[in-house]
């Protein structure tokens, strides 16, 4: 009789549902499922580990290029949905994204240093894991976006306090943007060229889970963060990587964030629009390997973090 009970059970609550990638996993962090994907290093890890945070509408798909070129270089790598996006939990993060992630990083890699990188939205929570941990992070790599909120962009985040109008927003976007051909037209616009099928599939299962929407717009984290200093978060040795024709993002905000970090390395990728590490994986990777490549895996914590 138990195991009738049991079978019909089953039956009603359907075939379990598969994992989205061969390497994903969840973890609860900070009270949050997250998903997670990780590639080992190819090889014995010589290089620091990697962390990859996406940018807003993104999730790990967007790294399924530039995370196994740093795996096979040696550099173990992890790569995470933030809140309300890809696979994970369509709730926020009790607090800010460092507070939540900051414990996770330390139990991952023991005492290594960590190797950063963020695109457009994410280099907001790379920033925040830098003061997070101070003296663990050996390298940063900001993609596509300004860890530095511009004053314009304080104002936008107040005006979307109120809930109604996150709401009333939330379901206009439903309706207007998450469709196969707006989505198709939104990657045109951020790769700066047409894109393929299997990519505006990539982008748009996660978006159209139940939810989605209003869960961007309420944000990934509970609290925002303070604002960062620029003299702050030049003490780690940073990349800006750009895209040459970035629609989104323009070049001139790159500008203003080398400005604040006067100690970084600028590249800029022909071509390129908002996702060089998609559209132009190749260069995107060489910068990224050059820059990671010269914290090895073994760096120790110090107390400015590890500068070359």
């Amino acid at each position: 009789m138990r195991a009738f009970l049991l079978l019909g059970l089953l039956l009603l609550a359907g075939p379990a549902a598969a994992a989205p990638f061969a390497n994903s996993r969840l973890e609860t962090l900070a009270g949050v499922q997250v998903h997670v994907r990780h590639w080992p290093a190819a090889g014995p890890a010589a290089g620091c580990p990697v962390l990859l945070l996406h940018g807003l509408g993104g999730s790990t798909y967007s790294f399924r290029a530039l995370a196994p070129a740093l795996a096979a270089a040696g550099h173990p790598v992890w790569a995470l949905d933030l809140p309300a996006y890809g696979y994970s939990a369509r709730r926020p993060f009790p607090d800010t994204a460092g507070a939540a992630l900051a414990p996770w990083l330390q139990a991952q890699a023991g005492d290594q240093a960590w190797c950063l990188l963020g695109h457009s939205m994410g280099t907001r929570v790379v920033a925040e894991l830098v003061l997070a941990l101070p003296g663990r992070v050996a390298a940063v790599a900001y993609v596509a976006g300004n860890p530095i909120p511009s004053a314009r962009e304080l104002r936008g985040r107040e005006r979307f306090r109120s809930p109604k109008l996150r709401e009333w927003f939330a379901g206009w976007v439903e309706r207007r943007y998450l469709g196969e051909e707006k989505i198709g037209e939104l990657l045109e616009k951020a790769y700066g060229r047409e894109p393929r099928a299997e990519e505006v599939a990539g982008y748009l299962a996660p978006l159209q889970k139940p939810g989605t929407a209003l869960a961007i717009m309420n944000g990934y984290a509970a609290r925002w963060p303070e604002t960062p200093r620029g003299e702050d978060l030049d003490r780690v040795p940073s990349l800006i990587l750009w895209g040459e024709n970035d629609a989104w993002v323009k070049p001139e905000v790159a500008d203003r964030l080398h400005a604040a970090l006067p100690s970084a390395r600028r590249v800029t990728v022909a071509g390129a629009g908002h996702c060089p590490m998609e559209t132009h994986a190749g260069p995107t990777a060489d910068a990224v390997l050059a820059h990671f490549g010269a914290t090895p895996a073994l760096a120790r914590a110090t107390g400015t973090g590890a500068r070359r």
